[in-house]
């Protein structure tokens, strides 16, 4: 009996590749499996912290901004579980963390082309097709999507220590450390800063006898979440940003970081007037420091006491200073599976040891090929700011079906934002080609 070949086989089942399996389980036209090797559908659980927010909107599922009749969506999600009433009462244009989370594992739990505790093995390119390898047992495909996992950041100087009392944040919710009469040092300034330090100072998990906030930033600074801010995440502006120059393109995504990498609004103002009253109403002991434009630059561990130095990133000073408990709030870098090592030698990687990507996410062969293998959250710097992000999520997967089915099975409105970017846009008609041209780095300086 001949092995079926399939259209898509996906490695990895994050939110992204969960996208795309929920908007191609829908479509006949397509045969398509996804693999995990989870036992269970998770996303970060070590940060599912009781208070944490999502920073996007509910609308921006999995499904709804291409397919909102999708029996996928979180309006439907909503609908099934018996809550939709109490949920628009609430008021709630974002959600928390545990309930987005709860939503995928209920589409994922659904789909019928989802295969969880089912690790690849291996990935063989071979006559056409691709030889993906599970247990033993070979299933054959035109084309890749692989998921890009994470892995955490943590200093250098601290990876000695890296243990129950010195962790990364995302094992918060895992470890569930008791703090009680703890010094505890928390190290980054982002939203995941942000949220330990709201949970360690409410006494989530005990009460610390101290708190001592480091950022190498030079303030608590807030998540950019203007209007216009959000044209960055829409599907016209990361069409033209594709074209750009890659230098500007990397000045770019360093210049609009706290487009996505601040701290949102609600939870820094139920943040600062947590510490008013303490400081200025209850008249509380100091117990508590926040300490903006300071680098970690050592760590040393002696008689159970962590001793960090640091350097003040405006003056260079540096001192030392202790805690019993070390939470690492250094954020995460993406990476591909191993078993991706067989096909990795036939992608172009660029200058910065990236693999190259072509508009539709798809990585671009050495030489020519009519499979494709398609890699999400991994083109920052090629797409821009909103490519790892959850905004756009649904138009890529979209995007990424129809470019492999060679047809539109979902109609995607690629509109004119409302700001005028003047931004280099690849077209197939002629007169718009006309009108275009690459722009500089200075042109682009202030994009009016």
């Amino acid at each position: 009996m001949m092995t079926p070949i399939l259209d898509l086989i996906g490695v990895g089942i994050g939110p992204s590749n969960l996208s795309i399996a929920a908007l191609s389980a829908t479509k006949t036209q397509l045969s398509t499996q996804f693999f995990e090797q989870k036992p269970q559908f998770s996303w970060h659980p070590g940060m599912l912290l009781k208070e944490a927010k999502m920073q996007t909107s509910f609308v921006k599922d999995l499904v709804t901004c291409v397919d909102p009749t999708s029996p996928y969506s979180f309006l439907n999600y909503l609908v099934t579980q018996g809550k939709i009433y109490p949920f628009l009462a609430s008021g709630q244009s974002t959600l928390s963390r545990l309930e987005f989370t709860d939503y995928m594992s209920w589409v994922a739990n659904q789909l019928p082309n989802t295969q969880f505790n089912a690790p690849i093995e291996d990935i063989q390119y071979d006559k056409g097709q691709f030889v993906v390898i599970h247990e033993g047992q070979e299933y054959l495909s035109r084309h890749l999507v692989i998921g890009t996992g994470i892995q955490p950041m943590i200093p250098t100087c601290a990876k000695p220590f890296i243990g129950s009392n010195c962790f990364h944040a995302g094992e918060m919710a895992t470890i569930q450390p008791n703090l009680t009469n703890k010094r505890v040092a928390i190290v980054g300034g982002g939203q995941s800063g942000a949220d330990i330090f709201q949970h360690v100072f409410d006494g989530i998990y005990g009460a610390p006898s101290r708190i001592d906030w480091w950022s190498r930033r030079s303030n608590i600074e807030a998540l950019d979440e203007g209007c216009f801010t959000d044209e960055y995440f829409m599907p016209d502006y990361v069409n033209r940003f594709y074209h750009l120059h890659s230098p500007v393109k990397t000045q770019e995504v360093q210049r609009q970081k706290l487009t996505s990498d601040g701290i949102t609004n609600e939870c820094l103002q139920g943040l600062y007037q947590r510490l008013y009253q303490d400081k200025f109403v209850r008249q509380t002991p100091a117990w508590w420091s926040i300490n903006p434009s300071q680098k970690l630059i050592n760590m040393q561990h002696n008689n159970s006491v962590y001793h960090l130095t640091y350097e003040h990133t405006l003056t260079g000073k540096k001192h030392t200073a202790e805690a019993d408990i070390v939470i690492l709030c250094t954020g995460f870098k993406r990476c591909l599976p191993n078993c991706l090592s067989e096909v990795l030698p036939h992608l172009k990687i660029d200058a910065n040891a990236r693999i190259e990507l072509g508009e539709n996410f798809n990585a671009k062969w050495k030489k020519a090929c009519e499979n494709e293998v398609y890699i999400v959250n991994a083109g920052t710097y090629s797409h821009g700011i909103a490519e790892p992000q959850l905004s756009l999520i649904a138009w890529r997967a979209a995007r990424i079906i129809n470019h492999l089915f060679g047809a539109d099975l979902y109609r995607i409105p690629e509109s004119p934002n409302i700001v005028n970017w003047l931004l280099p846009l690849k077209t197939n008609c002629p007169q718009n080609q006309a009108n275009s041209r690459i722009y500089s780095s200075d042109e682009l300086t202030s994009f009016n």
